[in-house]
């Protein structure tokens, strides 16, 4: 997988309300794409073959 750039990253974080400017940026960017990369060399045997749910909660939690 490719590093996110930051003006993808800024994109992201405006989509949830998030103004994220320099130095921030450069360490969300840094973050983002350590994890990322983490977690695309997690293999979990047989997670492709299960249906996924949707999250229903109740509208108290809400």
């Amino acid at each position: 997988m490719t590093d996110l750039t930051n003006q993808e990253i800024q994109a992201l974080g405006r989509s949830v309300g998030l103004d994220i400017q320099e130095p921030e940026l450069s360490q969300v960017a840094y973050s983002l794409n350590a994890i990322l990369e983490a977690m695309s060399a997690i293999e979990v045997p047989g997670v492709n073959a299960v249906e996924p749910l949707p999250l229903l909660l109740p509208d108290s939690e809400v």
